[in-house]
């Protein structure tokens, strides 16, 4: 091992580091770092390869790519040097397992990406005791994590992408790759959201004729139709009788496969990929036959054993028969689930704690986030979102910060025990704030493409009840001025005062009168001393904006002489 100088040009990123996506703005943060106090720390990379004496990074991929910003920012000279611990006795194996340990303990990864350099140590013969030791991490959290590694590649994406949680990424694993594409849209859709729910969609007690791989024709017991489905389905109602007969089944196929391959085996529950790898050309290898818990059975082929420690191969891939089978379960879980519900009722305290990690652990947005977020008008209510969730982390014990706080604070707790946890720290008052903060932000007009135009709306009747004026947070801008036909336009300068400065806006084309409108609503918002007509104008919304909203195009009604209204 030697410290030298070596030309940035002549390093260059490994494809094995686990962290493939890096955040510019924290980059851009480490480059000015960089250029303030210097690099306190060292690049390790592997001895240079080939003629051209380039360096492969084992580990500081983010201090390379600030470094790299500095010099096309003209920061630094294009043939800057750099201290790098070179590293000569590295084999391929310990590259990757350095990489996977410095990313683990020095870097936000990812969940997903941190099961990538967890399976790394793994690959290398690590037991679950050591890569705990190593990273840092719990046995739990490690568990969890390679769970990840047996999702499909269109869930892997979901979960980057944050259109599912964590969580429903966790139970949807429990489902071969097929049935997790299948079921995906109807996670993101919202049709099943509770890990629970997933569980029970891919563990049903009633499996399909569909997924049945032995004649029908060997079951005895009965079948029932969904004439509601769109294919109108139909399952076994013996649902023993159906996986005794599905395993006996995959066990032939199985015996099928054995006498064209290498091997074969039958696994029960999830396939773990991490105990297998592809086969590579000019390798032969074996066949996995799945029986998935839902009793659908996948085959996968091409595959070389791994040489997994004991302990980890344990931890993911338990074939002991269950003790209590899945009604007692729910028996058990019923009975236990009623008795603490009823000693909650003597410890309101506890029963808020339940009910706000609940809500912290799975919030969920009302739509007009996103909406606003898409446009430049979304300032005047996030600002205050914003120091709320401040206040709210600081509460917590949790670093704020600078920016998108309000974001932050919803995902400060991966898990439910990790949000209950976190809620007990605080007081009485501190609880209360976040349940109303968590309650709020899903608290909004629901069906937004229509108007709400009823009056016993629960909507309607909060806005009222603490007085809510539109004036206070909205002036209407190019968007919706800009939106209103020439007739419209003449109707707001005549409501709100301004036909004195415009008359009917005959003589402006509408891309001037617009414009000339913003103005002048902008200008009022900033004046002290208003006139009459000023204040006319400051006052002004458009009738949809009220609580209920007024529809100008709905039918006026009258009522008749029964006391009925009716529309004319």
């Amino acid at each position: 091992m030697t410290i030298e100088m070596i030309p940035l040009k002549n390093l260059r990123p490994s494809s094995d580091n686990p962290r493939k996506r890096f955040d510019d703005e924290a980059i851009a943060g480490l480059a000015q770092s960089i250029k303030t106090d210097g690099l306190l720390q060292n690049l390790v990379a592997a001895k240079p390869e080939g003629r051209k004496r380039t360096y492969k990074i084992v580990s500081g991929e983010r201090r390379y790519r600030a470094l790299s910003l500095l010099v096309e920012q003209g920061d630094m000279p294009k043939d800057v040097t750099v201290p790098v611990e070179v590293r000569d006795d590295l084999s391929t194996d310990d590259a990757l397992r350095i990489a996977a340990i410095e990313n683990i303990q020095r870097e936000n990864l990812s969940p997903l990406e941190e099961a990538e350099a967890i399976a790394t140590l793994v690959e290398s013969g690590n037991g679950l005791g050591e890569i705990a030791a190593q990273t840092g991490l719990s046995e739990n959290t490690i568990k969890r994590r390679l769970v990840l590694l047996d999702l499909s590649d269109q869930v892997k994406e979901a979960v980057s992408k944050s259109k599912i949680t964590l969580v429903q990424a966790e139970a949807l694993s429990l489902g071969g790759h097929d049935e997790q594409d299948d079921l995906l849209d109807e996670v993101i859709n919202g049709w099943y959201s509770t890990p629970s729910e997933i569980r029970d969609r891919l563990i049903g007690d009633a499996p399909s004729v569909a997924v049945a791989i032995f004649p029908q024709e060997e079951y005895s017991g009965s079948l029932t139709t969904d004439l509601f489905a769109e294919d109108e389905t139909t399952f076994f109602d013996d649902a023993e009788q159906f996986f005794d007969l599905q395993k006996a089944a995959a066990e032939k196929l199985v015996a099928d496969y054995e006498a064209k391959n290498d091997w074969a085996e039958l696994v029960e529950g999830p396939f773990s990929s991490l105990e297998y790898r592809q086969a590579k050309k000019g390798e032969s290898g074996g066949v996995v036959v799945q029986l998935c818990p839902s009793g659908k059975v996948e085959v996968h082929k091409g595959l070389i054993r791994r040489d997994v420690d004991p302990s980890v191969s344990a931890a993911i891939n338990s074939k002991t028969k269950a003790t209590y089978a899945k009604p007692v379960k729910e028996y058990f879980a019923m009975h236990k689930s009623a008795a603490v519900q009823v000693e909650l009722l003597s410890n309101p305290r506890k029963a808020k704690e339940v009910g706000v990690a609940d809500k912290l652990y799975y919030s969920s947005l009302h739509e007009c986030f996103a909406y606003l977020e898409r446009s430049d008008e979304s300032e005047a209510y996030t600002a205050a979102l914003e120091a709320e969730a401040t206040a709210l982390l600081e509460l917590l014990g949790e670093d704020a910060p600078e920016e998108d706080a309000f974001r932050s604070l919803l995902r400060v707790a991966y898990s439910k025990e990790e949000a209950y946890d976190l809620v007990q720290k605080l007081d009485d008052g501190g609880l209360d704030r976040l349940f109303a903060f968590l309650s709020l932000i899903n608290f909004g007009q629901s069906q937004c493409s229509e108007l709400d135009t009823d009056e016993r709306s629960v909507f309607n009747r909060v806005a009222l009840d603490i007085g809510v004026d539109m004036r206070k947070h909205w002036m209407p801008g190019s968007w919706f001025l800009g939106r209103r036909t020439m007739n419209q336009l003449e109707r707001v300068l005549s409501e709100s005062g301004m036909s004195r400065l415009y008359g009917n806006g005959n003589g402006y084309k509408k891309s001037e009168l617009v414009p000339l409108m913003v103005r002048y609503f902008v200008k009022l918002r900033n004046m002290k001393s208003l006139r009459a007509d000023q204040k006319q104008a400051l006052g002004w919304l458009p009738e949809a904006m009220n609580f209920p909203a007024i529809d100008p195009d709905a039918k006026p009604r009258v009522e008749q002489d029964d006391g009925f209204a009716e529309a004319v």
